[in-house]
């Protein structure tokens, strides 16, 4: 077990530069048991990695520590290291690697302690450390905590090196806020890469019940489906607002306010997600707290960035800061928008607030996503833009017996209508210009594959992103998509999803 002293009198010198509450798990505090959680874990020890990735405050090293305490229910002995600042100084990481696998006491197949080599926690003692290892019958499991404190250069490399080529007698354990820098795909192929992500790691329902319980508070099923609205599952904005609660406090105020809890997350939010990241991406997750989901062609039009997509992949992929709904949608943790939006009216001030929310109503408009558009209008204190009063007459879209791929024409006001979309987004449309077809106002049935494409126009993607998902060129993309807008007699993205939704096929 990760807890025992260490044998001090082998290396004495090396001895005295271990810091040895970095060998075994943190104090415990508000700890929970998670089963779930634990089977995962137990089953990836099995292969050679383990990875558990998410943001500050997700509940991490609780997870890691509760479950190293269970430990004694396996075989196997098992070793810990917190990582810190003072680690990325290879000499000092090598030290304290090799008294976390002393102090676990590993066995080889004669039942004698594993002999490191004498030059054992030196810089370039590694190598002969995996070969004494290799022996090993009953492989160490070793966690690394807080990888992600160490900086890229030489102690970083020799992890890595280490997680990578782990012999037979080593399982490593990475616990970080960002991914490893790895080819998890080869590990993954080879069914050696055991991952538990931000979704894995949000509270359950009966786990927000047990973890309230814990603090000797008791929740309704209804209180408990209140504040995993309100926290997202967030293991420390539900540990905060557990035991932030005294004993003759009302538990619905705590429950419903939140403000407590809010002031308490942001100083750590703020210094833990926010200022490690660069300016740039720090501005963009200001400014798309103010939506409850994301996708590249929203973020594209509040923020200005091209690059939205790749920016969206690496906030979920490799920080698990934002949860994927599907393909090309996300959402970001509730209590984190909170913080962070009160963070954006601080450093932008309102009126920067307001033409955010301006902007996403106009977005939402050219969609035709009434309830998302509405919401934001109030907020930038606009009129709802799908009012009976804003909105105009339908009227219905007439193509030209000229025009038979959709690209010219007449309405009925005579007006020549637009083209189709190009590849970098929905053409703008007032809301004074929105046009309704009438039902059964489409020429001939539309194909499997074109109504498969119709029903990816609400998500806000580019031509080229829905020729991705699709598995087809743009140009395929582009053919389908004036079908669609011939066979449902419009012109542009936001009539063609209103049409769809009003004839029923999405």
């Amino acid at each position: 077990m990760a807890g025992r002293h260490c044998e001090r009198g082998r290396g004495r010198g090396a001895a005295d530069q271990v810091l040895y509450t970095k060998l075994m798990p943190p104090p415990p505090g508000l700890l929970l048991a998670r089963p779930r959680l634990f089977r995962l874990l137990d089953e990836g020890v099995r292969g050679r990695l383990t990875i558990v990735i998410g943001p500050p405050g997700s509940g991490k090293s609780a997870l890691l520590t509760s479950w190293a305490r269970s430990w004694a229910r396996l075989d196997g002995p098992l070793a810990w290291l917190t990582l810190d600042e003072d680690d990325n100084e290879q000499s000092r990481l090598c030290t304290h690697l090799v008294a976390a696998l002393r102090q676990a006491g590993g066995l080889d197949g004669s039942g004698e302690p594993v002999e490191l080599p004498a030059n054992a926690g030196q810089a370039d003692s590694l190598p002969a450390v995996v070969n004494a290892l290799d022996a090993l019958r009953t492989p160490i499991v070793l966690v690394l905590d807080d990888f992600h404190e160490l900086r890229p250069g030489p102690a970083r490399t020799a992890v890595l090196q280490l997680a990578r080529h782990a012999p037979a007698g080593l399982r490593v354990v990475l616990a970080s806020r960002r991914e490893p820098d790895l080819p998890l795909h080869k590990l993954r192929a080879v069914r050696d890469l055991a991952e538990v992500r931000g979704p894995e790691l949000e509270f359950t329902a009966r786990e927000t019940g047990d973890l309230f319980s814990k603090a000797g508070v008791a929740l309704t099923p209804d209180q408990v489906a209140k504040v995993l609205h309100c926290s997202g599952g967030w293991a420390m904005g539900l540990q905060l607002a557990a035991i932030t609660r005294s004993e003759d406090e009302d538990c619905r105020t705590c429950l419903e306010g939140w403000s407590k809890v809010i002031r308490l997350c942001s100083d750590f939010l703020l210094r833990e997600l926010l200022e490690t990241m660069p300016a740039p991406d720090q501005e963009l997750l200001l400014r798309v707290s103010v939506l409850s989901r994301l996708n590249a062609s929203v973020v594209r039009s509040i923020t200005g960035r091209a690059d939205a997509n790749r920016i969206l992949r690496h906030l979920s992929d490799e920080h698990d800061l934002l949860t994927r709904e599907g393909e090309w949608t996300y959402r970001l943790n509730p209590l984190f928008r909170q913080v962070l939006t009160r963070e954006l009216t601080e450093r932008f001030g309102a009126e920067e607030v307001v033409s955010i929310h301006r902007a996403a109503c106009e977005w939402y408009t050219r969609q035709g996503m009434a309830k998302q558009a509405g919401r934001h209008a109030a907020s930038a204190g606009m009129p709802d833009p799908f009012s009976l009063t804003a909105r105009p007459v339908p009227l219905r879209r007439v193509v030209s017996p000229s025009s038979k791929d959709g690209t010219a024409g007449q309405d009925s006001t005579g007006q020549a209508r637009e083209s189709g979309d190009e590849e970098g987004g929905s053409p703008g449309l007032r809301p004074t210009e929105a046009v309704m077809p009438r039902p059964g106002g489409y020429d001939h049935q539309l194909t499997p594959t074109e109504l498969a494409v119709l029903r990816l126009l609400p998500d806000g993607l580019t031509l080229g992103e829905i020729a991705t998902r699709r598995h087809v060129t743009l140009n395929t993309v582009k053919t389908q998509v004036k079908g669609i807008y011939r066979k449902l007699n419009v012109s542009r993205r936001r009539a063609a999803v209103e049409a769809a939704r009003w004839q029923g096929l999405i």
